[in-house]
């Protein structure tokens, strides 16, 4: 479970420097195209790449620090047992629906692959390159649900408002 975490958390800081990335490049792009009228034929599409892989890769992290968004008005009013149900039957649906997406979407990054489609673009990236972040980054998800599901069922897992007011 420990290896999982410390997965998801990489990942999290990988998600966080391609964003900083996509930041650095898209300003370049906005100095070189106003001050200089010199637009790059590379930053758009490259950037678009990393935010994508970017966002794939954060899901795990944000699961496990549960850093999603919620609606916690009335779950903060239920009795303990009642959310860690809650809990249960939320990372159950997050797994499963991650398995689907994982499976199809390894399914369409192959197929991509495999047919060498390509962004048609002027860099004429692979499409696999972008469609394998759904996969890998829902199969990391699934994995990191499940560890939070054993932990509900051992009994070591803090609900929301538990870590919350421990914070």
């Amino acid at each position: 479970m420990g290896l999982i975490d410390r997965l998801s958390d990489r990942l999290g800081w990988a998600a966080a420097w391609l964003f900083f990335i996509t930041g650095v490049f898209l300003t370049y792009e906005v100095t070189a195209r106003y001050l200089f009228n010199a637009p790059t034929t590379w930053a758009a599409e490259l950037s678009q790449l990393l935010l994508i892989w970017g966002v794939f890769l954060a899901l795990a992290r944000i699961l496990h620090r549960r850093e999603n968004i919620a609606i916690d008005f009335l779950y903060d009013r239920l009795p303990s047992v009642w959310r860690r149900a809650l809990d249960a039957f939320t990372l159950i649906v997050v797994a499963a629906f991650s398995a689907v997406v994982a499976w199809y979407g390894g399914d369409i990054a192959l197929d991509s692959y495999v047919r060498g489609r390509s962004t048609g673009t002027m860099l004429n990236i692979p499409n696999w390159w972008s469609e394998a972040s759904v996969p890998v980054g829902f199969a990391v998800l699934l994995v990191q649900s499940l560890v939070e599901l054993w932990r509900i069922a051992r009994g070591a897992y803090e609900t929301d408002s538990t870590r919350r007011h421990r914070e």
